[in-house]
């Protein structure tokens, strides 16, 4: 809690949060917009969703073993060894899983991740930067409906609300990118904007699937976020190495005859110093997205982490305005059109349905139930990439 946590900390979970965030989508753009010298010799442009989605995992999987490193060397009170976590009891009173048991209850939402991410990724090849993060605030809708029928909680008028005003946003934004792409120095085709938009929407489809698979799975096992980021990144990892990659080389495609060429990627990165080195700075930022999205949730909350992450988007979409007006030319730039009020307007409807969604704003007239006494909010790796949190648990 913040009281736990010194001021100074809490700051820096905050910067490195906000940074390490915008870091991480930035450098996904600017990976699917570099050129490097493919295995056939001719110069082409890097677009390797799928080893991104790799990559988010594998940075994951890092930060368990830091975690792990941490724990077996430096252990304290809140940061036991595995053993503290073997057979805790259930609400029963009998012995509830073992550590091991854990970690196999881990892969299902890592799929959901894998996927999540692989959708996001590809949408992103189609459409701006600013646009893409805005996008993913749209997994508050699916959380909500999903956290209804799969966990049986209770939305409010309060609730429903927000949501809608969540949809109203999205749609705003979505609009506004249509529009507005004949003005934009890298446009796509109406067509193209529509795929990658709808692409983005599916991933927050499945990434409201993991938080509602990790809350319904891993709420009462005792695992701390950190392990189960860990966790998640190795299964993810592994089902990318020993299922994905040989499926994506099988099914035709337009990547040398593949659908995703993994010997072509590792020959661009190889031909390329600066694709190598976003490459690094994007394992380096997703990790410490991950671990410092917990540390802000553990020491504020999902409230305060739907500000942080409001900001991000708009760092993001300010890198992008700046870029042109520096260089118009360059493919990580995103021109203000006549249509991008149309955008902001948009991007205010979906914070203000977020913040009414998440209790921050509230709307005289509307019910709102006391706050339970433990407010403390399950930080799992699908959770922090959520603007606000799922509402509380069925009344009794």
């Amino acid at each position: 809690m913040a009281t736990a946590t010194s001021r100074g900390r809490i700051i820096f979970y905050v910067v490195t949060m906000i940074i390490s965030g915008t870091v991480n989508t930035l450098t996904t753009k600017m990976q699917f917009t570099s050129e490097s010298i493919n295995k056939d010799g001719q110069l082409a442009t890097f677009s390797k969703p799928w080893f991104a989605t790799l990559n988010m995992l594998l940075a994951m999987f890092c930060v368990g073993i830091v975690d792990k490193l941490i724990r077996t060397y430096r252990p304290s009170d809140t940061l036991a060894p595995d053993t503290g976590y073997e057979a805790l009891p259930d609400a029963a009173g009998k012995g509830g899983p073992t550590y091991t048991e854990k970690v196999y209850m881990t892969a299902a939402p890592a799929i959901f991740d894998l996927l999540a991410t692989a959708f996001c990724c590809m949408g992103m090849l189609y459409i701006p930067a600013s646009i893409w993060q805005m996008l993913k605030g749209g997994s508050v809708i699916f959380c909500g409906i999903l956290s209804v029928t799969f966990l049986k909680r209770d939305l409010y008028a309060y609730h429903w609300l927000g949501l809608t005003l969540c949809v109203c946003g999205l749609c705003t934004v979505g609009l506004s990118n249509v529009m507005g792409n004949s003005q934009q120095p890298n446009k796509q085709s109406p067509a193209e904007l529509i795929f990658g938009m709808s692409l983005v929407m599916l991933g927050q489809v499945v990434q409201a699937a993991q938080v509602i698979a990790e809350e319904y799975l891993m709420k009462d096992v005792d695992l701390p976020a950190m392990q189960i980021v860990g966790w998640e990144g190795f299964w993810g990892t592994l089902c990318m190495v020993l299922v994905v990659y040989p499926l994506l080389w099988k099914i035709p495609g337009d990547d040398h005859g593949h659908f995703e060429d993994v010997q072509d990627t590792f020959v661009m990165i190889s031909n390329s110093t600066p694709l190598f080195i976003l490459v690094l700075v994007y394992l380096f930022s997703c990790g410490s997205f991950n671990a410092s999205g917990i540390a802000v949730t553990g020491a504020l909350s999902a409230t305060h982490r739907m500000m942080m992450d409001a900001s991000r988007t708009s760092v993001i979409w300010l890198f992008g305005l700046v870029v042109f007006q520096l260089n118009p030319s360059s493919p990580y730039g995103e021109a203000w059109t006549s249509y991008s009020y149309l955008q902001l307007v948009g991007f205010l409807i979906l914070v203000a349905g977020q913040s009414v969604y998440g209790g921050m704003l509230r709307v005289p007239g509307l019910y709102y139930p006391a706050a339970p006494v433990d407010q403390t909010q399950f930080a799992s790796p699908g959770s922090i990439h959520m603007a606000t949190p799922l509402p509380a648990g069925p009344s009794e």
